[in-house]
């Protein structure tokens, strides 16, 4: 069982730690979930996701458990081995700020829908405009090169950082 503390020694131990560590709010918590590259429910977890399709298949698929909702999907992914969309990390190459919702297209044929930006944010750590979303196969791969409205975007490998 852990020591009792009193309320003078919390409040030593609080100045402390504020003083050696700055606080981190809602919106400081976000920007480090999109520079980490953690998918966010509601955001880039939804009904249409398949786990697979947001990096989780190493930290939260267990394919030697048994039966689940969504296991044929899922196992005829890892058999394939193809994904039909990924979740990425896209940086502004013009250091115009991101929007989430916007529709990710090619500069050579700006009708084909080629994903969409899920999460934005400024990072200042990376001084870049930086997004999650999710962009098809085969334009996934890290280096590709896509619009994002009028914004110029790089499709990088997450964690930015």
């Amino acid at each position: 069982m852990g020591r009792l503390v009193c309320k003078g020694e919390r409040t030593a131990n609080s100045r402390q730690l504020t003083s050696n560590f700055a606080f981190c709010d809602d919106a400081c918590a976000e920007v480090i979930r999109i520079e980490q590259g953690i998918p966010g429910w509601g955001r880039e977890l939804t009904s249409e996701i398949i786990p697979v399709e947001a990096n989780l298949e190493q930290s939260s698929i267990d394919y030697a458990k048994g039966c689940y909702i969504g296991q044929e999907v899922v196992s005829r992914m890892k058999m394939s081995g193809q994904r039909n969309k990924s979740l990425c990390g896209l940086v502004s190459l013009s250091g115009a700020a991101l929007q989430t919702g916007v529709h990710l297209t090619s500069e050579s044929d700006p009708a084909k829908d080629l994903g969409w930006i899920t999460s934005t944010t400024k990072s200042t750590r990376l001084g870049k405009e930086i997004a999650l979303g999710y962009v098809k196969r085969p334009y996934n791969s890290a280096g590709m090169n896509l619009k994002a409205g009028d914004v110029a975007v790089e499709v990088v490998d997450l964690p930015f950082v």
